[in-house]
């Protein structure tokens, strides 16, 4: 390798890795995200509460507790990550370069002075990483210089040209590419530093660089997951959004039970339905509790109204922790024939109080660092004939709780989102007549999990019960 293509390690030979020699972490955040036409790079948008980076590198962390992580970051992103990353420990923030290969390669040279045996490079955009699949790869590094993780391609692949099928190569043959790739540190530098950094932008991957060094090289291939998915586009976020909506459900059974002891709780519409049954249970564990609603002189429809509640209850209980809108309206009719006044009641009180509530409770809960809990509907995903107005208000309170778990975070204000499935209230009662009780659920069982959440530290999220 000549002078001028040399990426200057510091020397010509390869580094002699200690005997202690470990596994480090690459993590590559320094993408733009051009396909996502976001105001930021995708790894940096908020999906339950947290950035997409956060949850990769929580994932990495918890798998490889003691791993130096590198990660790479846009240049003007650097004290973002720093802030994203704190409370961690033992992670590195690098600029990243013009491609990815470039920023790879940052990454390494920020772990030369660590000597470790093997490296593992993780896309900042896979959150859904599993801790199955990195014991995988390092298992297989055990035996192997260079693992890929993959999986087999379920649609048809075409090679084309101009526009034109070209040719079909066998479906059975074809694999996706995920990560993370995994190397012997020693091999990975090697491979760098022959192919030199003028020629790192004709690679997409560091496997493509390795066998680029290693014609007759075998690279261990690690079954991945459906789930590693790489968040892209638009959709994926959706996609993303309710993945982790799915695995907090599937988790319920191992939380804990309720932790609300001497919370100060304001709740909206406590004195009917869920309301009435999350002020019952959070009462008797422990919560001091205030309920406002219509029969005791609280419309939230009404500013002036939401803002005195909240004052009269922030000095009796000499501050708010909790902060519950449980309160909702459902007039069933076609649009079409359903008077203005219904339509407008509805406006007011699923979505206008819904925003009287959260604009007059940030100050307390700011104070407090404290929680806001909201309730949608399963309607939200699809609107319904005959309440089209109320499926609409709750679709933008599942909305509306995305935006302030990522608006109150700086705030230290948790915001989250329960979605009930039909449950036996009064509301739904007045509603369908006809319908069978038996079949709908409890909702003390609905108030239950909403308890739960407040209890929690979890944050954006948006739970079906």
């Amino acid at each position: 390798m000549t002078a001028k293509n040399s990426m200057h390690f510091g020397a010509n030979k390869l580094i002699e890795l200690s005997t202690n020699a470990n596994t480090a972490v690459i993590i590559l955040a320094g993408g733009s995200g051009t396909r996502m036409e976001a105001d930021k790079p995708k790894q940096f948008i908020r999906v339950a509460g947290k950035s997409i980076l956060s949850h990769s590198f929580e994932v990495l962390r918890k798998s490889l507790p003691d791993s130096i992580i590198v990660v790479v970051s846009p240049f003007d992103k650097l004290q973002e990550v720093n802030d994203i990353l704190t409370g961690h420990e033992n992670f590195i923030v690098v600029p990243g370069g013009s491609s990815r290969e470039a920023s790879t390669l940052q990454g390494i040279k920020a772990l030369l002075s660590h000597n470790p045996k093997n490296v593992l490079i993780h896309d900042a955009a896979r959150p859904f990483l599993n801790g199955q699949i990195i014991f995988e790869v390092l298992q297989a590094l055990e035996k192997y210089e260079a693992v890929d993780v993959a999986i087999p391609s379920v649609d048809t692949i075409i090679v084309q040209r101009d526009g034109f099928i070209q040719n079909i190569p066998k479906r059975d043959d074809l694999m996706r590419g995920q990560t993370p790739q995994a190397f012997r540190f020693d091999v990975l530098v090697n491979c760098f530093e022959k192919v030199g950094e003028e020629r790192l932008n004709q690679f997409t991957d560091e496997c493509g660089i390795y066998l680029e060094c290693n014609p007759m090289g075998r690279i261990r291939i690690v079954q991945g997951h459906e789930e590693n998915i790489k968040i892209t586009n638009n959709i994926d976020l959706v996609l993303a959004d309710e993945m982790f909506r799915l695995k907090r459900s599937e988790n319920r059974e191992t939380q804990p039970g309720i932790d609300v002891r001497g919370k100060r709780t304001l709740i909206f519409g406590g004195t009917y339905g869920i309301g009435k049954a999350l002020a019952d249970i959070m009462s008797n564990a422990g919560a001091f509790v205030i309920s406002r609603s219509r029969s005791n002189g609280c419309d939230i429809s009404s500013e002036s109204e939401v803002r005195k509640a909240i004052e009269e209850a922030e000095n009796d209980l000499g501050g708010i922790d909790v902060v519950v809108n449980a309160a909702g309206l459902l007039r069933k009719g076609n649009i079409s024939s359903q008077c203005s006044s219904d339509i407008v009641s509805q406006i007011n009180v699923n979505l206008l109080g819904a925003l009287w509530i959260a604009k007059w409770s940030h100050s307390s809960l700011k104070k407090s660092k404290g929680s806001f809990l909201q309730f949608a509907s399963s309607s939200y995903t699809r609107g319904r004939s005959e309440y089209i107005v109320y499926s609409a208000t709750k679709a933008a309170i599942v909305n509306m709780t995305q935006g302030l778990s990522e608006e109150w975070a700086n705030d230290c204000i948790r915001v989250n989102c329960i979605v009930p499935g039909r449950t036996d209230t009064e509301m739904r009662r007045s509603n369908f007549i006809n319908e069978d009780q038996s079949s709908l659920c409890n909702p003390y069982e609905v108030a239950l999990s909403a308890a739960r959440t407040v209890g929690s530290h979890s944050n954006g999220f948006i739970e079906r019960v």
